[in-house]
């Protein structure tokens, strides 16, 4: 009776032994993964921008009312055509039609061309 008992043990044993095994290599793997998103992580940052709430068309003047602020996750290769100062946006027209959610970068806008004052008093 108490060989057919130990024969019933392994049995159940095996399948747990497999899982825990299983269980094991795929926390393993998670941690891996981890590391990979804390090195990813470092290599950007964290920025408050501005993107919009609501669609715009082409050379339309940017105001307050088009934007809105968020805080997103920036690569080093991709903050610097973003602008966070809302000094730089709102009065500029846009190049072309933007779409709700839009990221405000530097090369969507125009640039204020000022003109300076040409005139020669004679």
């Amino acid at each position: 009776m108490l060989f057919y008992g130990s024969i019933g043990v392994c049995i159940a044993a095996i399948p747990l032994a497999l899982l825990l095994v299983l269980q094991c290599s795929s926390n393993v793997g998670l941690k891996q993964q981890i590391l990979y998103y804390k090195e990813w992580e470092k290599k950007g940052l964290y920025l408050h921008v501005w993107t919009l709430n609501k669609d715009i068309s082409a050379e339309n003047k940017v105001t307050r009312s088009y934007l809105e602020k968020k805080k997103i996750w920036v690569s080093e290769s991709d903050n610097m055509n973003i602008i966070t100062d809302i000094h730089q946006i709102i009065g500029k027209r846009t190049k072309t039609a933007l779409k709700k959610g839009t990221l405000m970068k530097s090369d969507l806008l125009f640039q204020k061309n000022k003109q300076k004052n040409t005139k020669k008093k004679t």
